[in-house]
């Protein structure tokens, strides 16, 4: 009894177990279903929290844009009120100059006009018709002066006036005034009125000043203008020739200002001409004188040194008559043509209209604070307007310079043909010299004699036309040379006799102790090997004749060839000297050429 009830208890219990897990398992399901309802309203809580966060998110990169729009505006602003500053500057600074302008410079303006008005032709007939009072013509001067007494054209303008009136001691105590403001301004100046006026003898009086005030090695380009007008015969006989003596003492070096007065008149532009000249030289072609270019050596590049010089006077001839079609004095020779007085005008607009140096600069320093306004401020743009609208002066030109573009650079200088013409007289001197002594140096590079070497034979052929030997006899000494050479070869060739007898030894030993004590492929091979030195022996011994053939024929090519070579670089050799002996010649016609240069 007591056995069955222990698993009745048994069974109870873990009924008791199962129901106890039941109960628990409903208690966890509870707890779940609580974390289950608990994670719901997190998931709720993140979505919600997550679209706060978007909203955030937008919020910044909205606050972002808005950071970002007022930081351009604020740069904006200030890179405005930088410019609108640089603009106030400007304008403070330009209402400053343009006062200083007006305080200073703007009298220059109505004395231009005054001075414009005095050199006029139509003044002084209105003048000396007693159209206009001289009283009014000396009270407008005086004022002039009065207002610019640091000016140089207003006693400029007043001498111009008292000569209108006779005043001489007057003029010249305005004249002293004005030339000791600006000397070479106030000489070119009268002598340019002058010569409008008709006093073609009191104009070249002041040109000779107005040169003497020059500086040869810094001339401007209003030198330009007046050696336009000179050389035009626009202010006389006189000046011309003054001007051409002036031009030949300062090509000389003998110019007080010259930076190069010590330089010895030999020497002042010869250099620089040497090589323009030799710019001009023609140039040998690569194939042109082969036969002599192969048979004379190192003798080849001295011979093209002397013919490339001997080129430079024919070269020169040609470039000048083609610069200079109507001849040295062109068409009418010495009597140039007067020109129309253009010139004339020209120069003397420029040199009355010429701004001052200290009116020069406040011009422009107000040109460029008119550019900052005009660009709102900008600076970069500003100075970049300014720079490309504003070209650079011109810089002084040295007298060497000018004769030297004016012959060959045309273009790089603005001359017309007489002035250009002028040039030329100026420089020939030293033209010609420097083609002389091109000319010179040709003549002693070429050698005495050239030395000719074909097929290791030299022969020597002088330079000298009264020297030159006949071609044939030279060809005939070469060809006998090889063949006498021939022959000689041609006689060495004799039998071997010790390769013979080497030949025999050998083949006989092989044939007797090797061939009969060897098997198989060494027998053949040894037996080939008897074969060859036996034919070998009885080729050298038979083939003597063949051999002295081949020799003679092989002579025979090489005399044919050396023979035309020679023919050929004999006769290179008499046209290269022919063409260099023509060449020479061509320096008495460069010389001819100018001959009227020296008989003026």
């Amino acid at each position: 009894m007591e056995d069955g009830l222990e698993p009745d208890s048994a069974l109870d219990r873990l009924s008791e177990r199962i129901e106890g897990v039941e109960r628990g398992q409903g208690r966890h399901e509870e707890k779940l279903d609580g974390f289950r309802e608990a994670l719901h309203g997190v998931e709720t809580d993140v979505v919600r929290l997550g679209s706060e966060v978007s909203n955030v998110r937008q919020e910044i990169a909205g606050l972002e844009s808005a950071v970002t729009n007022t930081r351009q505006t604020l740069d904006t602003f200030i890179e405005q009120y930088g410019r609108d500053r640089e603009v106030s500057k400007a304008q403070a600074a330009l209402s400053r100059l343009t006062t200083e302008w007006h305080a200073n410079f703007a009298q220059r303006k109505q004395t231009r006009a005054l001075a414009r008005g005095l050199v006029h032709t139509l003044t002084a007939q209105a003048i000396y018709r007693k159209v206009v009072n001289t009283a009014t013509v000396r009270a407008c001067s005086e004022e002039r002066l009065l207002l610019e007494p640091t000016y140089w054209l207003a006693p400029a303008a007043m001498a111009v006036a008292a000569k209108f009136r006779n005043e001489e001691e007057q003029g010249e105590r305005a004249r002293a005034h004005a030339c000791a403001l600006d000397a070479a301004k106030a000489n070119l100046f009268f002598s340019l009125t002058c010569s409008r006026l008709g006093d073609e003898t009191e104009a070249a009086a002041w040109m000779d000043l107005y040169l003497q005030s020059l500086d040869p090695d810094e001339l401007g380009q209003d030198f330009l203008v007046v050696l336009d007008a000179i050389a035009g015969k626009e202010l006389g006989e006189k000046a011309l020739g003054y001007t051409q003596q002036a031009m030949a003492r300062w090509n000389q070096g003998g110019s007080p200002l010259s930076t190069g007065a010590y330089t010895s008149p030999g020497t002042r532009g010869g250099t620089h001409l040497e090589s323009r000249l030799l710019n001009l030289r023609n140039r040998l072609a690569q194939n042109r004188y082969a036969a002599l270019r192969k048979t004379c050596g190192d003798q080849w590049e001295v011979l093209q040194g002397a013919w490339e010089l001997s080129t430079v006077p024919d070269q020169t001839l040609t470039h000048l008559e083609h610069m200079f079609p109507d001849g040295f004095d062109g068409v009418d020779g010495a009597h140039t043509p007067v020109g129309n007085g253009g010139h004339l005008e020209s120069a003397l607009e420029r040199l009355i209209d010429q701004l001052e140096p200290d009116e020069a600069d406040m011009r422009e320093r107000m040109r460029r604070l008119e550019r900052i306004i005009d660009h709102g401020g900008d600076l970069v743009a500003a100075d970049r307007a300014n720079e490309s609208s504003v070209s650079p002066a011109p810089a002084p030109v040295a007298l060497m310079t000018l004769l030297d573009q004016a012959i060959f650079e045309p273009d790089e200088v603005r001359l017309g043909q007489p002035a250009r013409r002028m040039a030329l007289r100026a420089i020939w001197p030293d033209l010609e010299e420097a083609a002389q002594r091109l000319v010179t140096t040709s003549r002693d590079r070429l050698p005495r004699h050239i030395t000719l070497s074909v097929a290791g034979w030299d022969c020597s052929v002088p330079t000298d036309p009264r020297l030159m030997v006949q071609p044939g006899q030279l060809v005939n000494e070469l060809a006998t040379h090889i063949e006498r050479q021939t022959q000689d070869r041609s006689d060495a060739v004799m039998r071997r006799w010790p390769r013979v007898i080497a030949a025999l030894v050998i083949g006989t030993f092989t044939l007797a102790l090797v061939v009969p004590f060897v098997d198989g492929a060494a027998r053949w091979l040894f037996a080939l090997l008897t074969i060859g030195l036996f034919t070998g022996a009885g080729w050298e011994f038979g083939s003597v004749p063949f051999r002295r053939r081949r020799v003679r024929d092989q002579g025979d090519r090489l005399r044919h060839e050396a023979v035309a070579t020679m023919n050929k670089a004999l006769h290179q050799c008499e046209d290269l000297l022919e063409d260099w002996h023509d060449a020479v010649e061509q320096l008495d016609l460069l010389t001819r050429w100018g001959e009227s240069h020296k008989r003026d």
